[in-house]
């Protein structure tokens, strides 16, 4: 079975919540400060630079080293969902489309086709492409920016989300579920075939879902 959190990934989500919480707002207020104080103060010495730097250091390294992992990932999400596209069975409008940046997260729906579009990397360097239709959810879930599909896969019975557009997804997954599309093609059976190819172009695992 394909690991999509790796056992390392508690603890550091752990750790980064912290300093997201507390950290940041801690360099927030100490960078600026103590920047003052050695531009106008005549007694700094090489350990008030060395302190001066590493507060501004951590302050943004880690956004920008995210930023950057972020950033290529979304490349590679973007590859394969111009993949997918090639399908004819998924085209949805700009307006259809959602970028879950930091999430590393693709949601797209074609409403006149009827087809929903998830695509997610995972921490464990694992990605996630799955082909839905108006009728694949058997229920969603929002609670405040958390959003839950329950699926009728077994191996991935249920996704969750976090956004602050969970409402407006949900309201349009509901509305798709109401509209009486009628298929002549299985579109997560579509998008699953394809496994292999998408393994090849996202340089990661793909798994098959079933």
């Amino acid at each position: 079975m394909v690991e999509r959190f790796p056992k390392w990934w508690m603890p550091y989500y752990v750790v980064r919540t912290l300093f997201l919480r507390f950290g940041v707002i801690t360099l927030v207020l100490l960078a600026p400060l103590f920047t003052l104080f050695v531009m106008n103060s005549g007694y700094a010495n090489g350990d008030d630079y060395l302190f001066l730097f590493g507060c501004w250091f951590f302050l943004i390294a880690p956004f920008g080293i995210n930023y950057s992992i972020a950033k290529k990932r979304k490349q590679k999400l973007r590859t394969v969902v111009d993949n997918i596209k090639t399908t004819g069975l998924f085209n949805p409008t700009t307006n259809s489309e959602g970028w879950l940046f930091w999430n590393s997260t693709y949601l797209g729906f074609d409403f006149h086709k009827g087809t929903f579009l998830y695509v997610r990397i995972y921490p464990g360097n694992v990605m996630d492409v799955i082909g839905f239709d108006a009728y694949s959810l058997v229920r969603t879930e929002v609670e405040g920016s958390k959003l839950r599909l329950y699926t009728r896969l077994t191996s991935l019975p249920m996704i969750p989300i976090d956004t602050g557009s969970a409402s407006s997804i949900a309201d349009h997954l509901h509305a798709m579920n109401n509209k009486r599309y009628s298929y002549n093609f299985d579109f997560h059976d579509v998008v699953n075939k394809k496994h292999k190819e998408l393994e090849q172009l996202a340089g990661m695992p793909v798994p098959e879902l079933i």
